[in-house]
C-alpha cells in the first residue's frame, strides 16, 4: 500500500503530456485556467460592468501562471532538437532490418506536441517496408505515409511474396516518387515486379539490392532499366542476377556484391564493365567460382585480371571452403591497393555465423589479449601488418591467393600443410615473411602431411632428410601452439623435429604455448645441440605450461635452457612455473671456477604473471645478485602478485630501473 504521506515524483513526461490530462488546459479542472475564467467571469457580473477593465488585467496573469505551472525541460527543447531525439529512437535497428515502427506509435501518444512533431517530421515516415505480412493492410496507408513524408528520400523495401493483386497498386503509388528513391531493396519470385523498373527516373538513388528467388534461379533485368541512368548509385547488390546486358553502370559504383547463380559476361564485356573503376572501394563476391570462370575466360589458357585501382576490401563466401577454383576466382581481379581479402564460409541462413577461412589484412590493429574469449574462426596475432591468417584449410592455396611476396605475417590454425616439396616452394615465395603463427597445431599430423603419408606412418628417416630445408631467412618470430590429442596408445613425439625442418637463421622469438614437460626436453635438447644456428634468437615466451619442470640438473627430465638459448635477452612466462626458470638467471655454482659464471651476461627483460607459486625471496634474490655483478635487470614485467606485497613491491622497483604491470595474454 502506498504511503499517501509521501510525495508523488513527477516524471519529467508528466508534464509535457498535460494537455491530454484531465487536468490540462481547456479542462474543467479547479486549477485550470478556463476554470479560473468562468469563476470569477461570475463573480465579476455581480459587480456589474466596471468590472471588465478588471477582468482585462487579471486573466492575462492567470493564464502566464497557469503556463508556467504546468512547464517542464522537455517544453522547453526546440523542435529541431526533439524532431533528432525522435529519429534517433525510430532508427534503431537493434531489433531487425526495419525501424521501430512501435516507438513512432508510442511517440504520438506521449501529448499533443510529440504527436505534432511526429507527423511533421518526414524522415519518420520515410522508410517504406511491405512484405507478404502487412502489404494488404499497409496499402491504405500509404498515401498518408507519402504525404508526411514530403519531399524527404525514401527508402523502400519489398518482400514481395504478397498476392500478386498488390503489386499495381502499390506500384502506382510509389512509382510517382521514384524522384525520391534513395534506397530500393527488392526480394521476389517474380519477373512482374520488376518490370515496373523500365524507365523509372531515379535521379538520387544511392542504393539498389535486388533478389531474385525462383526455380529458374536467375533472371535478367528489364531493359533500360531506370532509362540508363543512375547518377548517384553507390551501392549495388545484385542476388541470381544476370550480369550480361545489364543496363546498370558500374562506374561509379562504392560497393558492388555479386551472389548467386546469374550468368556472367565475357571476359572482354566484364572488363568493360568494373576494369580500371576508380570509385570501387569494396567488392563482395557468392557465387559458384568454377561457373564464372569458365563464362569469363570459356577455357582460354590466358588468364587475363580486371583492374580495380582503389578496391580496399574483397570479400569472398564459398560453400566449397578453399579451393583452386576459389583462388582463380580471386585472382580474376587486380587490387594494388588491397587491405583486406576475406573468405568466409557460405552458410544457409542470417542466423548462422559464417565462419573466417582465411583473412588478408595490410593494416595492423591492436594485438588481442590471448587470454580473453574469442570465436575460433578470429585472427589472434592482429598487431602486425600484411597479415594472412588461415583456418583449416591448404595453407599453399591461401597464399596463391594474393601477392605472396608481401606477406609479413603468416598465422596458420589447423590448417593442411602441403607435401615437403611443395611446402618448399611455397616459404621460399615469402620473401618478406617475419613472423609465423603455428595455432593448435599437432607436430605428428603436419609431418604426415609433409611426408604425403596416407596410412599415417611416421619414416624417422625421412624425416631427418628434411632438417634445416625448408629456409624462411627473413623469418624472426615463430609461435608453436601445441595440440594434445587424446590417445589410447603412448606414441613418439615429433615437436622437436617439426621445428628443426625450418632453417631459420634470422630468428630471434620464440613463443610455446601449452607445452608438455617432454615437449620442452626435447625442443630444449635439440635447440642446444643447434645453438649456433641461431645466432640471433634473444627472446623467449612460454604459455600456459602445466607441468612443473625440475630445476635439479641431476634429474632426468632436466632441461637446460642456458645452452639452448645462450643468447636470451627477455624472458616471458605467462602461467607458467616460474620459479625454476628464475633460478637459470643466478651464477652457476655447480661449476668448478673459482668466480661462479653469471648466465646470460645481456639478459635485460623478465616478465611474470599468472603464478601464485612465483617466489618473491628468489627474484630478490637475482635482482640484488646480478646488480652486484654489474650485469642489473634493466625491466621487470610483474602481476598483482608481486605488487599485493608493499614492503617487496617497493624495494624490487628501487633496484629495478623500471618495472610494469606485466599484460597476461599479449602476444
Amino acid at each position: 500500500m502506498g504511503d499517501f504521506l509521501t510525495p508523488r515524483v513527477v516524471s519529467p513526461f508528466a508534464n509535457t503530456s498535460v494537455l491530454n490530462t484531465p487536468n490540462g488546459l481547456g479542462s474543467n479542472d479547479y486549477f485550470a485556467s478556463s476554470h479560473h475564467t468562468s469563476t470569477v467571469g461570475t463573480g465579476f457580473q455581480a459587480f456589474g460592468e466596471s468590472a471588465v477593465d478588471g477582468r482585462n488585467i487579471l486573466f492575462p496573469k492567470l493564464e502566464s501562471t497557469e503556463v508556467s505551472r504546468v512547464g517542464s525541460l522537455l517544453d522547453l527543447i526546440p523542435n529541431e532538437l526533439l524532431s533528432l531525439v525522435l529519429e534517433s529512437g525510430y532508427f534503431d535497428y537493434s531489433e531487425g532490418p526495419t525501424p521501430d515502427t512501435e516507438f513512432r506509435t508510442l511517440s504520438m501518444q506521449i501529448s499533443r506536441r510529440f504527436r505534432q512533431q511526429t507527423v511533421h517530421t518526414p524522415s519518420l515516415w520515410s522508410v517504406i517496408y511491405l512484405s507478404q505480412g502487412n502489404a494488404a493492410e499497409e496499402i491504405d496507408q500509404l498515401p498518408l505515409y507519402l504525404e508526411r513524408s514530403k519531399e524527404y528520400p525514401l527508402d523502400i523495401q519489398f518482400s514481395c511474396f504478397w498476392n500478386s493483386q498488390l503489386t499495381d497498386p502499390i506500384l502506382d503509388l510509389l512509382v510517382p516518387h521514384s524522384k525520391r528513391w534513395r534506397r530500393l531493396s527488392i526480394v521476389t519470385s517474380s519477373s512482374y515486379i520488376l518490370s515496373f523498373l523500365h524507365r523509372v527516373n531515379v535521379p538520387i538513388l544511392e542504393n539498389l539490392d535486388i533478389s531474385f528467388y525462383s526455380h529458374e534461379r536467375r533472371i535478367s533485368l528489364p531493359p533500360n532499366v531506370f532509362g540508363g541512368q543512375t547518377p548517384r548509385l553507390s551501392r549495388l547488390c545484385l542476388r541470381n542476377i544476370n550480369l550480361e546486358n545489364l543496363d546498370i553502370s558500374f562506374r561509379d559504383l562504392e560497393t558492388l556484391e555479386i551472389r548467386g547463380y546469374g550468368t556472367w559476361p565475357t571476359f572482354s564485356q566484364f572488363n568493360d564493365m568494373l576494369g580500371g573503376c576508380t570509385s570501387l572501394q569494396r567488392l563482395i563476391l557468392h557465387v559458384k567460382p568454377g561457373h564464372v570462370t569458365q563464362q569469363l575466360y570459356a577455357n582460354e589458357h590466358h588468364i587475363e585480371q580486371v583492374l580495380l585501382p582503389n578496391l580496399r576490401a574483397l570479400e569472398v563466401y564459398s560453400s566449397e571452403w578453399l579451393t583452386s577454383s576459389i583462388v582463380s576466382l580471386i585472382q580474376i581481379f587486380q587490387c594494388p591497393k588491397l587491405e583486406s581479402l576475406t573468405l568466409r564460409e557460405g552458410v544457409g541462413s542470417a542466423s548462422q555465423t559464417a565462419r573466417t577461412i582465411m583473412n588478408y589484412t595490410a593494416i595492423p590493429h591492436l594485438p588481442k589479449n590471448t587470454r580473453l574469449s574469442y570465436p575460433q574462426d578470429e585472427p589472434l596475432c592482429t598487431g602486425f601488418p600484411n597479415r594472412l591468417f588461415v583456418q583449416s584449410a591448404n595453407v599453399n592455396l591461401a597464399t596463391q591467393a594474393l601477392s605472396a611476396s608481401t606477406l609479413v605475417s603468416l598465422e596458420l590454425r589447423k590448417v593442411f600443410l602441403p607435401d615437403y616439396s611443395t611446402m618448399k616452394t611455397m616459404f621460399s615465395t615469402l620473401k618478406n615473411l617475419k613472423h609465423l603463427f603455428f595455432l593448435d597445431i599437432y607436430p605428428n599430423d603436419a609431418l604426415r602431411q609433409m611426408l604425403d603419408n596416407v596410412d599415417g606412418s611416421i619414416q624417422e628417416g625421412l624425416v631427418l632428410e628434411m632438417e634445416s630445408t625448408v629456409a624462411i631467412p627473413s623469418l624472426e618470430t615463430l609461435m608453436l601452439d601445441f595440440h594434445h590429442p587424446v590417445s589410447p596408445v603412448p606414441t613418439p613425439e615429433y615437436s622437436a623435429e617439426f621445428l628443426r625442418v625450418f632453417l631459420l637463421p634470422s630468428l630471434r622469438s620464440l613463443i610455446f604455448k601449452n607445452l608438455q614437460a617432454f615437449q620442452w626436453k626435447n625442443l630444449t635438447d635439440t635447440l642446444a645441440r643447434n645453438s649456433s644456428q641461431y645466432p640471433s634468437l634473444s627472446s623467449l615466451k612460454l604459455i600456459d605450461m602445466t607441468d612443473i619442470v625440475p630445476a635439479d640438473p641431476t634429474n632426468s627430465h632436466y632441461a637446460n635452457i642456458v645452452e639452448a638459448f645462450p643468447y636470451l635477452r627477455r624472458l616471458s612466462l605467462d602461467s607458467v612455473g616460474s620459479n625454476a626458470f628464475v633460478h637459470h638467471l643466478l651464477p652457476d655454482d655447480s661449476s668448478n671456477a673459482d668466480i661462479p659464471s653469471l648466465p646470460w651476461p645481456a639478459f635485460e627483460v623478465l616478465s611474470i604473471c599468472n603464478d601464485l607459486n612465483a617466489s618473491k625471496p628468489l627474484l630478490h634474490r637475482v635482482i640484488s645478485t646480478r646488480r652486484s655483478m654489474g650485469r642489473p635487470l634493466k625491466m621487470l614485467c610483474l602481476d598483482n602478485h608481486f605488487s599485493t606485497n608493499a614492503e617487496s613491491w617497493n624495494w624490487i622497483r628501487e633496484h629495478v630501473e623500471s618495472v610494469v604491470q606485466a599484460e597476461a595474454g599479449f602476444l
